[in-house]
């Protein structure tokens, strides 16, 4: 996500006070987009306030034992995803069919007191951490040949995924892309998410593609459908 100073200070003042939706296993990637179904009344009148202000939540993942305190205030893991909603429907019966689209990730930084009936936080945008002498293209150039390979064991997907590549240009961004569309063991996920390192997280994904596509290349079967 880049902004320009103007943006940054607002998108400050924002996450001085920013509501959150907690949800098991979910991660909101940068550039994905989420749909949800939102029925419970504390998140319909969050939802409600979001599109009345400037449309930002986050997704928080609920920690393990969540299920002993889902009405109160579970905890949740320290990064979240930023999201906007792009699209929404409210229902004739008060529920709302919403579309977010991650905007980037966010370190909760204190729960606030609560004055609704839903949650609210302050958080901090994470940066993303690039040492020095990363090759960056060197590492896009690898993920491209790992793309390549994976197309051609997913059909007529192989030509969107491609493209998808070709069209995401920055590699932090790519790489959020490409963990959100391409990687399902939740665990995975959740370290492709936390991790603020981009060669880190660009070698997290690079071993997982190239397992993958070395199991496809065992069974001739695509184990993405």
């Amino acid at each position: 996500m880049t902004e320009s100073k103007s943006e940054r200070d607002r998108l400050r003042e924002q996450l001085q006070r920013l509501p959150i939706f907690p949800l098991h296993r979910v991660q909101l990637f940068r550039r994905a987009i989420l749909p949800l179904y939102v029925f419970e009344p504390r998140y319909r009148e969050m939802t409600a306030a979001c599109l009345a202000g400037d449309k930002l939540m986050a997704i928080a993942q609920l920690k393990p034992g969540f299920e002993a305190d889902y009405q109160g205030r579970p905890a949740v893991r320290a990064i979240a995803g930023l999201g906007k909603i792009i699209a929404h429907r409210e229902n004739p019966d008060g529920t709302y069919n919403i579309l977010l689209e991650g905007l980037g990730r966010v370190r909760i930084v204190e729960e606030l007191p609560p004055d609704h009936s839903y949650r609210e936080v302050r958080a901090q945008l994470v940066r993303d951490r690039i040492i020095d002498g990363f090759d960056q293209q060197a590492a896009r150039d690898t993920l491209r040949l790992l793309i390549d390979k994976l197309s051609h064991f997913v059909g007529e997907s192989g030509a969107s995924l491609r493209s998808l590549f070709t069209e995401t240009k920055r590699l932090p961004c790519l790489v959020d892309v490409l963990s959100s569309a391409l990687i399902q063991k939740p665990a995975l996920r959740r370290k492709l998410f936390e991790c603020r390192d981009l060669a880190a997280r660009v070698e997290l994904l690079t071993v997982s593609l190239a397992k993958l596509v070395a199991g496809l290349n065992n069974t001739g079967q695509s184990e993405l459908n």
